[in-house]
């Protein structure tokens, strides 16, 4: 991580005010960023909010961009930048990336400011005002006319930090206003290892549950659950964008038809006369349980999800993942009792 000691700040005292350091990272900050993936959309690393600098010394002519202060996220922007004399202000988000902490109000307008008055202003600028870049994620969360209430030129960089560079390389900087998060395959197979290691836990859960049930009753039910969290979180990221609807959980919903129908198919055609019904039935609403579930889950680990419509499908959707859930535990609670 940066290494940049504490500094309580008193804004009364002009000595306390802050000085640029220049942002580097170890060996180690690379392990850290591996953790951060596997961790992703969880809080991890964080890096001490503060004005840094690339290049061999600070030079306030420089670009100045913005950025959280999620390790993952300045570590990234490091590696693509690092060879390019620039300026980036790390504010305060609450070790939360960019897109989140926006969606939250973590990253806003007042933080940034708050961030800039830590700093002398001719350690900022020569000019009147200060003519900064905002990752274009940030949007939702950024008020554009406090900023320029503030004496701030606030300029919308890419989304990807890969486009930075050739962004950075054309002068009179401007908006980046045709650039749009496509969330491809790449982008979600980033999302898929933390994902899906966190959401099993929750099948891992279900399957000690099971397991204890199944030691008094030999109902032969509780490895399965893993199994089908694993396999349906990995074809839901990989299918995401080809699924009908924009709504998550209706994704979610027609995979589960799919995957439903070539299970039933399979069962019918091999197994015959050896189908139990109950465990049929256990699957059929455990499986429907977990699409709905990892469908909201995975709102929150996409790049497309919208705040407001989130809460509202919560509200819609969760209720029906609790009731597929409670049948199959019925279903196979009535199974061991017949046994």
């Amino acid at each position: 991580m940066v290494d940049r000691a504490k500094v309580k700040i008193v804004m009364q005292k002009k000595d306390s005010l802050l000085k640029p350091y220049k942002l580097s990272f170890k060996k180690i900050d690379f392990l850290k960023s591996l953790f951060c993936i596997i961790r992703a959309f969880k809080k991890t690393f964080t890096v001490e909010p503060g004005l840094y600098f690339l290049g061999e010394e600070y030079d306030k002519s420089t670009p100045l961009l913005v950025t959280c202060n999620y390790h993952l996220t300045v570590y990234l922007l490091w590696s693509y930048l690092k060879s390019i004399p620039l300026r980036i202000l790390v504010i305060d988000t609450d070790g939360i990336n960019v897109w989140c902490s926006s969606a939250e109000g973590k990253f806003c307008a007042e933080e940034i400011i708050n961030q800039l008055l830590k700093y002398e202003k001719n350690i900022l600028t020569d000019k009147e005002k200060i003519e900064m870049v905002l990752p274009k994620l940030s949007l939702s969360g950024v008020s554009i006319k406090k900023l320029k209430a503030n004496n701030i030129i606030p300029l919308i960089g890419p989304i990807y930090a890969s486009k930075i560079p050739s962004y950075l390389s054309k002068r009179p900087l401007e908006d980046c206003t045709e650039d749009k998060f496509e969330f491809s395959f790449k982008d979600r197979l980033f999302t898929m290892p933390a994902s899906m290691i966190q959401f099993t836990k929750y099948m891992v859960f279900a399957a000690i549950l099971l397991f204890i049930w199944d030691y008094f009753t030999n109902t032969k039910i509780y490895w399965q659950t893993i199994p089908i969290g694993l396999i349906f979180s990995f074809l839901y990221i990989v299918l995401f964008p080809f699924l009908p609807t924009k709504t998550f959980s209706v994704k979610g919903l027609f995979l589960f038809g799919a995957i439903s129908f070539v299970y039933f198919l399979h069962t019918f055609v091999f197994m015959g006369s050896k189908i139990n019904i109950y465990e049929i039935l256990f699957y059929f609403f455990f499986t429907a349980g977990t699409s709905v579930f990892f469908s909201l889950y995975y709102t929150g680990n996409s790049g497309v999800s919208n705040y407001s419509l989130v809460k509202k499908e919560i509200k819609n959707f969760l209720p029906l993942s609790f009731i597929f859930y409670l049948i199959s535990s019925i279903i196979v609670i009535i199974k061991g009792l017949q046994l």
